[in-house]
């Protein structure tokens, strides 16, 4: 999802939209994040995999016999030394490292990119609170309240046409959207904290899956929240 990187560039934005634009831009950031602690999460997995594969099987007939018949120092070497190679395994080690310090490096980003949102989210929500305040003094502090009624029918009017970009539904949807995200990056940060050398493979799986799922994200909401962004830049 394309998003404006520069709020300079569309000024007639106002302090709430401005505030909706960035907390978007952080939205795509965490998904692209995911994406990538993806890729390592499943290196691992295989790298994993491959390092602790199990040995030959004698049990097979054919394969005893494909054995006997290319038994050359190297295939004796490598029975000899249960069916690994070193330079493999040097290979395969290094590169679950490279996986975990890649892990390690995304709960980081994506840590920062969560604390982000929650403060965008949090102004965003103020700003909503201290306008429905204002609306409500400026409603009462007049004397003709017959008038006044008229009024607020008018604005309740203007309000339905425009709800969805609203200053409170906005603050609401991203409220709700930071906390989803909040939830999905505490499940991932468990996982990462609970990878090892020694996890097994069943359970490599299951993590696998439930990072690929993401089962706290109400995907329609956050494509609802694009909606929401692309409307309201279509009306710059």
């Amino acid at each position: 999802m394309m998003v404006n990187n520069e709020t300079e560039a569309i000024p007639q934005l106002t302090e709430e939209q401005v505030l909706f634009n960035n907390f978007m831009i952080s939205v795509a950031k965490f998904d692209e994040l995911v994406a990538a602690g993806n890729r390592f999460l499943q290196r691992f997995h295989q790298e994993l995999e491959y390092f602790r594969r199990p040995e030959i099987s004698e049990d097979s007939k054919i394969i005893n016999e494909i054995i006997k018949s290319n038994m050359t120092e190297r295939m004796k070497s490598y029975l000899d030394a249960g069916c690994t190679m070193s330079h493999q395994n040097i290979q395969n080690i290094t590169q679950l490292n490279s996986c975990e310090l890649g892990l390690k490096d995304y709960i980081k980003k994506a840590k920062i990119l969560i604390n982000e949102m929650e403060c965008v989210a949090d102004n965003a929500y103020k700003i909503a609170m201290e306008s429905n305040q204002n609306i409500t003094n400026s409603n009462f502090s007049k004397n003709n309240f017959k008038q006044d009624l008229v009024n607020q029918e008018d604005e309740r009017k203007e309000q339905a046409l425009n709800t969805e970009t609203s200053v409170e539904h906005i603050a609401i949807m991203m409220l709700v959207i930071y906390n989803m995200l909040k939830l999905d990056y505490t499940m991932q940060e468990k996982i990462v904290r609970n990878l090892s050398h020694i996890t097994p493979s069943s359970e490599l799986e299951s993590y696998s899956l439930m990072w690929d799922l993401r089962p706290h994200v109400n995907h329609d909401i956050v494509r609802y929240a694009w909606k929401i962004h692309a409307m309201i830049l279509s009306k710059q």
